[in-house]
């Protein structure tokens, strides 16, 4: 049995701390596809967001595959076509809201361009402060981040619009996302934990500050599967690298699923291979040990 592609999670796995994919795992992800091994990314992230880093790994030469926002769409880089799996309604938004105007968080709205944060008014005053603090010009957005209260995703989001009142938000998106500081993210999981409302959606923790909302069955899991369906590729055929909760999807019942060193114990719990972390070249030196086991040896060139 031979690796026919390799799905990489993007944040925390192929990303390093700088948004970068390192130079080491760059060059050897080219390498592979050129022996005929798909690449796919996998991520919360907007295809929109992705393409560059897509194009820096010539997926628009060797058919590479974006899974976006958490499976809602699955787009292909060399052909340009996107396959549009589910999103999120009206009816759907206002109920989310209600769910969780009863807690102290952030809501981030994410259509393909453009971001929607509902601030209430406690976290407006703080972010308030840090900007002012920080000296950020007015067009610097206000939502929050894996790594902190506020996050530049302007090469991704070319539209931000921070609202204030639940009534305006927009009347469909791609994903929800519930952020605050760790501390209270794990005790609004806990408080939430076995609620009925969450069984009508799949809400998943990407880092330890956010969780994330997707139409029931849009998972990145289930648009793997498609893609695996449509061109034959089986469990055992393809490596599948990553960090968080919206990760475990893709790992169930693959043979070479790998968690980062840095990624949440859930994940890890979940995943039958361990890597080193995003930062100190994980995926390259994981590659490169399969690829000494024989893993990557009988595909045909392209």
């Amino acid at each position: 049995m031979v690796i026919k592609a390799i799905v990489c999670d993007m944040d925390g796995t192929l990303l390093n701390s700088n948004n970068n994919i390192d130079l080491q795992t760059l060059n050897k992800l080219k390498e592979l596809q050129k022996t005929g091994i798909r690449l796919i990314l996998a991520s919360g992230r907007s295809y929109i967001r992705l393409l560059p880093h897509a194009r820096s790994l010539d997926m628009n030469i060797y058919d590479g595959i974006i899974i976006d926002v958490n499976g809602t769409s699955i787009y292909d880089v060399g052909s340009k076509k996107r396959n549009r799996l589910g999103i999120l309604e009206s009816d759907q938004i206002r109920k989310i809201n209600e769910f969780f105007s009863l807690f102290n968080v952030e809501i981030q709205y994410s259509q393909d361009d453009t971001i929607y944060t509902y601030l209430p008014e406690n976290i407006y005053k703080l972010k308030k402060n840090i900007r002012g603090e920080m000296k950020l010009p007015e067009d610097y957005p206000w939502m929050g981040g894996m790594y902190g209260w506020l996050c530049d995703t302007r090469d991704g989001y070319p539209n931000q619009y921070m609202i204030r009142n639940l009534n305006d938000s927009p009347s469909f998106c791609n994903k929800i996302s519930i952020v605050q500081d760790p501390h209270y993210m794990t005790f609004l999981k806990d408080t939430i934990a076995g609620h009925s409302f969450l069984t009508d959606y799949e809400t998943v923790f990407s880092d330890e500050r956010k969780m994330e909302i997707t139409n029931k069955h849009v998972t990145k899991g289930n648009a793997l599967n498609l893609f695996q369906k449509k061109y034959n590729i089986g469990n055992e055929e393809l490596l599948v690298f990553g960090d968080s909760e919206n990760d475990i999807s893709m790992f169930k019942d693959k043979k070479y699923s790998i968690a980062m060193k840095n990624a949440l114990p859930s994940a890890k719990q979940k995943a039958n291979f361990h890597a080193d972390d995003h930062n100190n070249a994980g995926i390259f030196k994981m590659l490169t040990q399969f690829e000494k086991e024989g893993l990557f040896q009988s595909l045909s060139v392209k």
